[in-house]
């Protein structure tokens, strides 16, 4: 699976998980993804990749993925939209492409990008998607926020 097919899985995915308004195609970076949390605001993120990295499957595949805890309000947890990601991409995975994922914000020893996932699939391809950034409710992502999120949004 490529960058360009998992966006649009998440983006045809993600309104079906509870707490979350839209997604959509974000224009600030290729494969750019904007998840909007219902009544709160929106997380931007990059999706990028590289192929034949991830390691052989040798029969694993994707559990089931958690609902986030997404209760509504005017804040949401920028981790469970992490976890949004997660749920949608195991809702989407119909032919059971994926192999294994894993979320940034729950490693031991978190890498540079607080928020994302790593996503292996079957064919091979390792997939990488980064919070790029969040923004309040009615607002834009701002140039000087780029790779500082907040906690909540």
């Amino acid at each position: 699976m490529i960058p360009a097919e998992l966006q649009s899985l998440l983006i045809d995915q993600l309104p079906s998980v509870p707490g979350i308004e839209a997604a959509a195609p974000w224009t600030g970076r290729p494969y750019g993804l904007a998840v909007t949390a219902a009544t709160a605001g929106t997380v931007y993120w990059t999706i990028t990749g590289a192929s034949n990295t991830a390691p052989t499957a040798g029969g694993e595949r994707l559990g089931p993925q958690p609902l986030p805890d997404l209760p509504g309000g005017r804040k949401a947890a920028t981790d469970q939209i992490e976890q949004a990601l997660l749920t949608a991409l195991k809702a989407g995975d119909v032919d059971q492409h994926f192999v294994r994922a894993e979320r940034y914000s729950t490693l031991e020893s978190r890498p540079a990008v607080q928020y994302g996932v790593t996503v292996d699939a079957i064919d091979g391809w390792r997939l990488f998607v980064a919070c790029v950034g969040t923004a309040k409710r009615n607002e834009e992502l701002r140039d000087g926020r780029h790779f500082h999120p907040d906690n909540t949004v």
